[in-house]
């Protein structure tokens, strides 16, 4: 039945159905609705990268990806709860990352948006709430800071060959530690984690682990890397690091 506004002659039921739908607006702003962004990971991301070219050729997709994050912009996150706050922000990250992408695309790699190199980590180009951050402030300023977990290193995505690959669903509360432990074994049985020269005893790992060596909290990489891998990796091999490859993760 249709409410006539102007029938509503009572002033506290106009007053109550008036709190009502400001109760309504401010709910929409808690829920996060990760349904359109999952239709398009499930569409686009592959084991080997993205399908860059597919997608961008795809208009409605490419505007879907932007209304989703124009969504995630008035999200009220401190309602959330910690679990929820911290699928958000990587979530928003990776979002944030595919819509630079296509911002400039055809690119060969992101470190060439903008007029100094990587500098697309450090621009304030996603809005959310009162705040304008920059990638690097959802990565290192957000979610390694208020939500530390090593595994964050293998759920967000830097749109290149050496980084651990972009999951094909949105990270969820309910589920986000077994997220993140397949996210972490998924890149650690690659040879982007962990490359082995038995002649030499020599293991060469990804960058990662020399970068970001205190939130690891390991020696050596392999000690991190045994935890999740289906074959062990010797401790007793000397180190040597492999060149991070930033060329963008386009699926094979």
């Amino acid at each position: 039945m249709l409410l006539n506004w102007n029938s509503l002659n009572n002033f506290p039921m106009r007053l109550f159905i008036s709190v009502l739908f400001c109760l309504l607006a401010v709910t929409s702003l808690r829920a996060v609705d990760y349904s359109e962004y999952a239709r398009l990971l499930d569409l686009y991301a592959e084991p080997t990268g993205v399908r860059y070219s597919e997608w961008a050729g795809n208009k409605a997709d490419v505007s879907a990806l932007n209304d989703f994050i124009d969504r995630l912009a008035i999200v009220d996150v401190k309602s959330l709860s910690k679990d929820e706050q911290k699928a958000f922000y990587i979530n928003l990250y990776n979002a944030a990352m595919l819509q630079a992408v296509f911002k400039e695309y055809p690119i060969r790699s992101v470190t060439k948006i903008g007029l100094i190199p990587f500098s697309i980590f450090k621009k304030d180009l996603i809005a959310q709430g009162n705040r304008k951050l920059s990638l690097d402030d959802v990565e290192k300023g957000i979610l390694l800071k208020n939500y530390f977990d090593a595994r964050i290193h293998f759920a967000v995505n830097c749109a290149s060959v050496s980084c651990p690959p972009l999951r094909a669903e949105p990270f969820v509360a309910e589920k986000l530690d077994s997220q993140l432990d397949e996210q972490t074994r998924l890149f650690a049985n690659t040879e982007h984690a962990a490359r082995v020269d038995r002649e030499k005893q020599r293991i060469a790992y990804s960058s990662l682990f020399k970068w970001y060596k205190d939130d690891f909290a390991v020696e050596n990489p392999a000690a991190y890397l045994n935890d999740f891998r289906e074959e062990q990796l010797p401790l007793d091999y000397k180190t040597d690091w492999i060149d991070y490859d930033w060329g963008l993760n386009a699926a094979n």
